[in-house]
Formats: structure tokens, C-alpha cells, sequence
């Protein structure tokens, strides 16, 4: 194994076990506030946001909830949707794509041909998330875990199509090659023929789009963020003197960042943690699909004799 794909198994690896077990291990609850309290010693009174330090590692927001349970508490979101949502796009789209690939029709240079599935691959995924989730996502009144299921199915459904015209462009050059025309040959179904044949000849490919995939749903959660739409749903506060407030109901990373993005130059800290997190684990996704292509270039490349 690379060190590229081992560093980046190791990253998601660790985020996917804090995600699991990483509540049991922060010194506060998510609900747990800090209070503003006088410290005789030092003759000051001690008010959030509090900077990392021993008590909380990575500080509070301005609320004075602990940025560390918040991190752990919305790792659910953003590493379990992602992972979903990637999975969904590839057993799909796969199908669907391994199917037209079959029985598609090669595309003529002048024929003028188009595929209904490159249509709506040309769609921009995120204006029609955008589209669907800016009316429902402003204080709702449902749970943030059905909020965010709402929006995995939407963003799994718009993104089938384009796994599916990926798979279908790589199913039909296999099936051109000389082992599925001898399976055709001898009278094998074409169900057997995707499954023997075209599919174990393009595994490889698979596993790396699904990383691809959930780096894509990654970066999707992130513009929505921009416009303030949350995973799980957003809170806006009015105040008839001072610019609306968003807050994250779940606080899935993306959220966290998108709510404290104005953060910067007063506490750094509310807007580099989960941003840091976020493109820690983004990043982990990425070297695994470059260390996948460096593992399968390096096992084929031994019968490149042959």
C-alpha cells in the first residue's frame, strides 16, 4: 500500500472513529454552556467566547458552547451523509450507467445524437439544491436529522445522473473488448455479461468515483453554506437593527463555518476549527482517490508486457 492511500485511510479512518466514539471522550456536553463567571484570583469576570485552552481545547463560540462537542456532534452529519449520499450516487448510477452501456448505441461524430442523461448532467447540481431546500430550510419545524435526510435524498437524485453517464462511457469500451464479444459469442445473457465481465473490469474505477463522489457532496455542503443553507436546517434570528443572524441546528461542519465565516478578525477560532476539520477530511478523501489510481496504475502496469 502507498503512503499516499495510507494517509489518507488514516485520516478518514480517525474522523470516522471520532465521529462514533469521540462524544464519550469531550469534557462537555453539546448542551453544556459556559458561564459567565468572576474569577477573585485574577479580579476579572470571565465571559464566552473562551480561547482554547485547558478547559476547552478548542474554545467556545460566542454562545459559550464547547467547539469541540460541537465538532463531535456534527461529524454525524458531515461524514455520514457524505459517505451516504456518495454510495446511493454510485449503486444507481452504476446500474443505470452499466445498463445504457450495454445497450447503448455508439454516438455518431455528425449524427447530432444526445443522451437524456448528459442533459441533465448539464444541470448544475447546485442551483437545483438550492433551489429545492432555500423554502424549507429557514427555521423549519422538523427535526434536523429529517431535514438533512431530505436533503441527502435530493442530493443523491441529482447526482445520479452524472455517475450514470460516467459509468455508461467506460461500460462501453469494455464491452468492445475481445473477452465480452467471445461471453456474446458463446450465448451469455447480458446480465451475465455485465456482471462477469463488465463490471470486475471496471471495480477500480468505481471505488475511486465513489471517493470522488463524496468530495463532490462534500463541496456541495459547503456552497450551501454560502447561502446560508445548513445541513439539518438553519435558525435565523431577525433584529430590526443588526444584519440577520444564521445559526447551524446540527452543526454539521459546513454550518459551523458558514454561520462564523464573519468571524475572522475577532475569534479566529469559532471559523478555524471546523473549517480546519472540514478540509482535514476532504483532503483524507482526496489522497485515498489519488493513492487508488497510483495502486491500480502500479498492479496493471506489471503485464503491460504482455
Amino acid at each position: 500500500m502507498n503512503k499516499t492511500l495510507l494517509t489518507g485511510l488514516t485520516i478518514t479512518v480517525l474522523m470516522i472513529l471520532a465521529t462514533l466514539f469521540g462524544r464519550y471522550l469531550s469534557p462537555h456536553g453539546v448542551d453544556e454552556q459556559m458561564k459567565i463567571h468572576y474569577v477573585a484570583e485574577e479580579n476579572t469576570v470571565v465571559a464566552p467566547p473562551a480561547a482554547p485552552g485547558s478547559e476547552y481545547p478548542l474554545g467556545t463560540d460566542k454562545q459559550g458552547f464547547d467547539m469541540l462537542a460541537k465538532m463531535l456532534d456534527g461529524a454525524k452529519y458531515t461524514i455520514l451523509l457524505s459517505v451516504s449520499i456518495a454510495f446511493v450516487r454510485v449503486l444507481v448510477g452504476g446500474i443505470i450507467g452499466l445498463i445504457l452501456g450495454y445497450y447503448g448505441k455508439k454516438k455518431g461524430r455528425s449524427t447530432g445524437q444526445f443522451s437524456v442523461w448528459s442533459l441533465l448532467n448539464g444541470i448544475p447540481v447546485f442551483i437545483i439544491a438550492w433551489m429545492i431546500m432555500v423554502g424549507i430550510s429557514m427555521n423549519p419545524s422538523v427535526s434536523p436529522a429529517y431535514l438533512a435526510s431530505l436533503l441527502a435524498v435530493v442530493l443523491a437524485i441529482i447526482g445520479i445522473p452524472s455517475v450514470a453517464v460516467t459509468i455508461q462511457e467506460k461500460a462501453m469500451v469494455v464491452r468492445e473488448k475481445q473477452f465480452v464479444l467471445s461471453a456474446k459469442a458463446l450465448g451469455a445473457s447480458p446480465w451475465a455479461i455485465v456482471r462477469r465481465h463488465i463490471y470486475p473490469s471496471m471495480k477500480e474505477n468505481v471505488v475511486i468515483l465513489f471517493v470522488q463522489e463524496a468530495v463532490l457532496v462534500l463541496g456541495l455542503f459547503g456552497q450551501l453554506a454560502i447561502f446560508n443553507i445548513f445541513v439539518g436546517g438553519t435558525i435565523r434570528y431577525l433584529d430590526p437593527f443588526l444584519p440577520p443572524i444564521y445559526m447551524s441546528r446540527s452543526n454539521e461542519w459546513s454550518g459551523l463555518i458558514g454561520q462564523a465565516r464573519n468571524m475572522f478578525y475577532v475569534y479566529q477560532w469559532i471559523l478555524l476549527v471546523p473549517l480546519i476539520g472540514y478540509v482535514l477530511y476532504i483532503v483524507g478523501f482526496h489522497l485515498i482517490s489519488v493513492g487508488l489510481e497510483k495502486q491500480y496504475k502500479k498492479k496493471y502496469a506489471k503485464f503491460a508486457q504482455i
